[in-house]
């Protein structure tokens, strides 16, 4: 080799070796880590089925969600963070699912992810990870990390479970403990959380067993995020987890004043002075949305923000604790969709809503479960179920109207008149549309028949019993056919009334009454009452197996808890003075209605149910007092189901709407839909 090549190979490995030096000499003594938000906008591309700012993700329009996610950068000392929100928030998009990819692409770890139930973990898995995993390019990390394994790659890439290099995301329903025993995470996800089952029977709480399973890792190797929107204030876990937190909340600039203040739905202070969610109304107290604006909490400001002056404060926000954690290492966030950047939910969409559950003219609450969404999904708060009161024999009699009048009918059946004149005077329309209901025992049938006017105040025209065994094809069975199908109820104004739709109760010789439904079919239905139904859902229909088990379709469960919570609402708080217009749902009786009727509404009182290893509160349930009938009781709760069912049934089918309206159906049903003029 010549002298001048093996100088020059010297001089490159010398160069080499100098490299390497200055490299080795700038090496530090500790590994920083990219924070998770720095992270995520490197990396995640979202797609418009996911949110309504597709393209790159950034965090520029949710400035409040970054402090939470970098929690869980691992230089971050926080073990444990609480978010309790609202919903269409983006919260699970930019939160929960930035910290998970973060686990697999740039920190890897094992970790678990838990929601309600094993149908929604895999629903938000096939709907919403797989396509995080993909559009981040992170597909090519999920396989099996085993070589032992049979198989493809695809056995480490399932619903249930993914692997990748460094660690493994297993995937669990609130439901299913077992699942939980034999492995421990650093890092776990928990989603949902109002909606885990409150204990377990041998396990215990999910957010006992949950934090269990974190318990090997120590100091700020261990991390948690809770999240959900919070439900019922008495077995509230998202509640809990956040005041156990230091409880922070978003301020925000006034952009007059330049406070700093958190925005909220509506506050007022000692001296009266109230700020938040502003608007005018019109001549028929409806909001005029274009008016909406947010009016600062500061009375020397006192001026208004509009939804559109979010791009400009919200950037400007930062996050202040308001209270000490109980343990040090534990963070916890309040967020509303209040905050949402303008193109998202909006606060005329939140005004829209309140107008629905609230009676702005009277200034009352005007449909109970609508507002109990409003406060979990749009407040983000809890909602308390107060004890119900029990309806005592002396607040029912006091209902009793003097004006319904007896007519005799072209059919030769005694019915009650239809009392027109007052319920134009008193409820601002005549009788718009009459339902039946129906409660069967072994040696008879009650029957209920109502008329409703606008807003559901309550005429009950008849209440009354036909006698006989009802475990007979005949009988009482034909007579109640004869009532349904050709009995009229005459107004004081000549209005022409008949039976619209009927629930008949299924409890009592339910083969007898599916018969008589497969027969009478039209506008009847079979009802079975539950303490509870999911999601406070008045009724729900029965299975598909059971409904082709019993040969019929229209078999609903009933919601009777919420049911019987509204009318003793109506009965025990409703107030109306004569003159003015009576409440939504206020009832009315006939005068000659007899004490033993009034007395069947205080035959139930509500009391607290508990479970019974942990004595926790799950929820109020109507108990039937011993000895006592309530089947007037009973019946109002069908009735008032029915008329739900019909008017969802002629929004979706007549209206064209996707789910009941209630001032559209009252409005259709005044034009005479659902009676005759003579």
């Amino acid at each position: 080799m010549p002298a001048s090549d093996t100088l020059h190979k010297k001089d490159i490995f010398s160069g080499d070796i100098d490299f390497l030096i200055e490299q080795i000499e700038n090496l530090t003594d500790s590994l920083h880590h990219e924070l998770p938000s720095e992270f995520i906008e490197r990396v995640r591309y979202l797609t418009s089925d996911l949110t309504p700012f597709p393209g790159k993700f950034s965090f520029e329009k949710f400035p409040y969600f970054r402090e939470i996610v970098d929690c869980f950068s691992p230089e971050d000392p926080t073990q444990e963070v609480a978010l309790m929100k609202g919903n269409q928030l983006g919260a699970t998009t930019a939160a929960l699912e930035t910290i998970m990819l973060y686990n697999i692409m740039s920190d890897p770890k094992a970790q678990m992810y838990v929601t309600a139930d094993a149908g929604l973990m895999k629903t938000s898995v096939q709907v919403k990870i797989e396509k995080m995993i993909d559009n981040a390019g992170a597909r090519d990390l999920i396989f099996s990390q085993s070589r032992k394994k049979k198989g493809s790659r695809n056995s480490g890439d399932k619903t249930e479970a993914k692997e990748y290099p460094g660690g493994y995301l297993h995937n669990y329903g609130g439901r299913s403990p077992a699942r939980f025993r034999g492995l421990s995470y650093p890092c776990a996800l928990a989603d949902e959380v109002d909606a885990f089952p409150d204990v377990i029977p041998k396990e215990g709480t999910v957010v006992d067993l949950v934090r269990n399973r974190t318990n090997a890792y120590t100091e700020n190797k261990r991390k948690i995020f809770w999240s959900s929107t919070p439900l019922v204030k008495q077995t509230s876990k998202i509640e809990k987890l956040y005041q156990d937190g230091d409880r922070r909340k978003f301020f925000v600039p006034c952009k007059h004043c330049g406070i700093m203040q958190e925005l909220v739905w509506h506050g007022k202070d000692e001296s009266g002075y109230t700020w938040g969610i502003v608007w005018e109304n019109n001549e028929d107290y409806e909001p005029i949305l274009e008016t909406a604006a947010y009016k600062c909490c500061n009375p020397a400001c006192g001026k208004t923000m509009k939804n559109y002056d979010k791009a400009v404060i919200i950037p400007k926000g930062e996050w202040r604790a308001t209270a000490k954690a109980v343990a040090p290492g534990r963070k916890s966030y309040h967020i509303t969709p209040i905050y949402n950047p303008p193109g998202m939910y909006s606060w005329e969409d939140m005004v829209l809503q309140w107008a629905e559950c609230w009676d702005i003219k009277n200034n009352r609450l005007k449909d109970k479960e609508k507002y109990r969404l409003f406060r979990n999904t749009k407040q983000g708060l809890t909602f308390e179920e107060l004890g119900g009161k029990e309806i005592e024999y002396s607040r029912a009699i006091q209902f009793r109207r003097t004006g319904f009048i007896i007519v005799n009918d072209d059919s030769g059946l005694t019915a009650r008149g239809v009392p027109n004149d007052m319920a134009i005077r008193d409820a601002g329309s005549p009788i718009l549309i009459v339902i039946a209901s129906v409660d069967v025992q072994s040696n008879g049938l009650f029957v209920d028949v109502k008329g409703y006017s606008y807003g559901g105040v309550t005429w009950t025209l008849e209440f009354f019993e036909i006698k006989g065994s009802t475990a007979e094809f005949n009988g009482v069975w034909d007579e109640l056919a004869l009532i349904i199908g050709t009995k009229r109820y005459v107004g004081t104004d000549g209005k022409i009334y008949r039976i619209q739709a009927c629930m008949i109760d299924t409890g009592y010789n339910p083969t007898y009454v599916y018969e008589f439904l497969k027969k009478h079919n039209l506008g009847i239905f079979g009802v079975k009452g539950k303490d509870y139904l999911a999601n406070g859902e008045t009724y729900q229909f029965f299975s598909q197996s059971a409904t082709d088990r019993i040969g019929f379709p229209g078999l609903l469960h009933i919601n009777t808890g919420k049911l019987k919570d509204n009318i003793s609402n109506a009965m025990t708080s409703s107030f109306w003075v004569t003159g003015q217009s009576q409440p939504w749902w206020y009832p009315n009786f006939p005068e000659d209605f007899g004490d033993d009727y009034f007395k069947q509404f205080e035959a139930e009182s509500r009391k607290e149910e508990r479970d019974a290893i942990t004595k926790k509160f799950r929820r109020y349930v109507w108990v039937t007092k011993f000895g006592h009938d309530n089947h007037a009781f009973d019946t109002y709760v069908y009735n008032i189901a029915c008329l739900e069912l019909a008017a969802e049934h002629w929004c979706r089918g007549h209206l064209g709407l996707p789910t009941l309206d209630w001032v559209a159906f009252w409005e259709s049903a005044k034009q005479g839909e659902f009676y005759q003029n003579q």
